[in-house]
């Protein structure tokens, strides 16, 4: 086995690239992390399909601290701690604390829509009125 996945809400699907990086085999986690999600200010609708996304996954739900939860994930399950890249600045200052103590490897996906600037993340909203004209136009924005 090469590692664990650490799946964040940022990657709920079964096809991201973060499986087959990390190889046949290694367990993918979630950890339900309340100050974490309560940080992100997500509203319930958000967090019902956080979760109904994760059920449909082959992905082992934990509640807890994130970072103490994927430490003691990793010394159990040794290698690399595999998790999709992101632009969330939250779950980048994780990543960056991991990377003190064990091998992190971030790995990217393909983007559902190339923007000529750096979109505004803060709301979807304001993101999709940039992103749906080139998602919905022949080719996909690609």
């Amino acid at each position: 086995m090469s590692g664990l996945i650490w799946l964040h809400e940022d990657a709920l699907r079964s096809d991201h690239p973060v499986f087959a990086a990390a190889g046949d085999g290694s367990p993918a986690f979630f950890v339900w992390d309340d100050a974490y999600l309560q940080a992100m200010d997500y509203g319930f609708k958000r967090l019902v399909f956080i979760y109904e996304s994760l059920v449909e996954l082959p992905v082992t739900i934990l509640h807890g601290d994130q970072q103490t939860c994927l430490a003691r994930l990793a010394r159990q399950h040794g290698g690399s701690i595999y998790v999709p890249a992101t632009p969330n600045q939250l779950l980048q200052n994780r990543i960056e604390h991991l990377q003190r103590d064990f091998d992190v490897v971030e790995v990217a996906d393909t983007p559902f829509v190339e923007l000529a600037r750096e979109p505004d993340l803060g709301r979807f909203f304001r993101y999709w009125n940039k992103a749906r004209k080139a998602a919905m136009s022949r080719g996909g924005g690609r």
